[in-house]
């Protein structure tokens, strides 16, 4: 039988599924894989505070991708400038009312609860607070994180300009740069540090799990 303690001392590669025993690492230090040589786990300084900074700037980018011009179009003459609200209104309009459902909470609903419930959560940590908050966080992000589907909105955005190139003289706005923005930022983000990490710092900082 399997005790806790032993449990929390193995790792899954995330690509591979192959299980790891965890050995503490030195300052800096990384643990690869042994079979597809992705990387596991780190022991880097400042990691909290790092991935707290990139929080806050993909926070301010996603709010100027919600508040401002994603592209405008101008066809023949007609000129008319798309937000994210524009575009949602645009799919009621047309009565797809079951993609302007999963528009809203794919592409608005969970990268704001994804990005606030981070900042929430390190900013707790950093400061040594909120020890069950920061549990249901950490399992909230679990849950939430598959869903978010901004790189996917983006490219489907990339390819609708695509087809209208040839019709329309189109305006990359404030919100597209931001959109971008936020989808460097969240790979950056997800690089710097994995849930397994998070869960480390946490036990690190408050101690044993509770229950």
């Amino acid at each position: 039988m399997i005790t806790e303690e032993e449990l929390d001392n193995l790792i899954i590669c995330k690509k591979c599924h192959t299980l790891h025993k965890r050995v503490p690492l030195s300052e800096n230090k990384k643990a690869f894989c042994s079979k597809c040589d992705i990387l596991l786990y780190q022991n880097s300084t400042n990691t909290l505070d790092r991935t707290l900074a990139l929080v806050i700037a993909a926070a301010i980018s996603l709010f100027i991708t919600f508040k401002f011009t994603i592209i405008t179009i101008n066809i023949q003459g007609l000129e008319q400038s798309l937000t994210l609200y524009a575009l949602f209104m645009v799919i009621l309009e047309q009565q797809q009312y079951i993609v302007g459902m999963m528009f809203i909470f794919l592409i608005v609903i969970f990268p704001i609860t994804i990005i606030s419930s981070m900042l929430i959560l390190l900013t707790l940590m950093k400061f040594k607070k909120g020890k069950y908050l920061t549990q249901r966080l950490l399992i909230l992000l679990a849950h939430v994180r598959p869903w978010s589907m901004v790189d996917i909105f983006f490219i489907s955005l990339l390819v609708a300009m695509v087809k209208l190139f040839d019709y329309a003289y189109i305006e990359l706005g404030v919100s597209f740069i931001a959109l971008i923005f936020t989808l460097i930022l969240d790979i950056i983000i997800t690089k710097n540090i994995s849930f397994y990490e998070l869960w480390d710092l946490h036990r690190k900082i408050y101690g044993k799990i509770d229950e």
